[in-house]
């Protein structure tokens, strides 16, 4: 165009220009247009992602703060001579049809990102989606955490020298890929105050109340069931440290947790959490 407009003499120049420019307007303008349009549906779609993550919190709170606190409540009074809990089975097929739409969201929440990145337009969806994307791992971060959990619980009673078992297990399955990475989980006795500041998340020092041998087992996926779990059988108590005992508190007044922890990265190590 350039080399083309040279070779005209000014008069045919002048209007060779003056209508590119007029060209290059009605360019500007209509891609001013499309920018605003998508930045439009850039924003629509962060706005459903809100509003999915809205649904996605409130389906998890019943699983979590409903069903499976029930579950572990039954448990609780199975211990004590209730009847048996019953079956993880249906609870984690929840959990596990719960993690596959909330991975299935971050994916698509994380590939909009990509988008803008690739075609950044200034307004609020970089924001929006920065928030809806700290959303969705605070909402995998609860899932994961909760899921964790002790499917047979040690004795109430543990006597030193005597092996004792117990089984975790997580109730996500293989459904974030934590499996593929078969996390380690250890087993650690603490006290009864330090069990109750963790409750309350509190910050506390890692101090253990004693000894147990045996205390560390990795997790194994189990293809025909899709259980992740970890089966400690040969648990047992070396020793226990016992505080300063004032006044008529006796021995058996003092209480102790069996604590597991472990630590789960969550497909193909793209997030990592603390589980206790």
């Amino acid at each position: 165009q350039f080399a083309q407009l040279a070779q005209l003499n000014p008069q045919e120049r002048l209007s060779r220009e003056t209508a590119l420019q007029q060209k290059q307007v009605s360019l500007e303008a209509w891609l001013q247009r499309e920018a605003q349009t998508l930045q439009q549906y850039r924003v629509e779609l962060a706005e459903k992602h809100q509003k999915t993550l809205q649904l996605l919190r409130k389906q998890q709170t019943i699983i979590l703060d409903d069903e499976l606190i029930q579950w572990k409540r039954r448990q609780q009074l199975a211990g004590n001579g209730g009847p048996p809990e019953g079956s993880l089975d249906v609870l984690q097929s929840w959990c596990e049809k719960l993690a596959e739409i909330i991975w299935q969201n971050r994916q698509q929440i994380r590939r909009a990102e990509h988008l803008c990145q690739q075609l950044p337009i200034p307004g609020p969806v970089e924001e929006m989606l920065a928030e809806v994307n700290a959303t969705i791992t605070d909402i995998i971060s609860a899932l994961v955490t909760s899921t964790f959990i002790i499917e047979k619980q040690p004795p109430q009673v543990l006597k030193t020298q005597t092996k004792f078992a117990a089984t975790v297990r997580l109730l996500v399955g293989g459904k974030l890929n934590v499996h593929m990475n078969p996390p380690q989980v250890k087993a650690t006795i603490i006290s009864e105050q330090q069990a109750k500041s963790l409750l309350k998340n509190e910050n506390t020092r890692n101090e253990c109340s004693g000894e147990i041998l045996n205390n560390c087992c990795v997790m194994e996926y189990h293809q025909a069931t899709g259980t992740l779990s970890a089966h400690f059988r040969n648990m047992s108590l070396k020793r226990i440290k016992r505080a300063d005992r004032r006044g008529a508190e006796s021995v058996t007044e003092e209480k102790f947790t069996v604590l597991f922890e472990s630590q789960f990265s969550v497909g193909s190590n793209e997030l990592v959490f603390q589980v206790k």
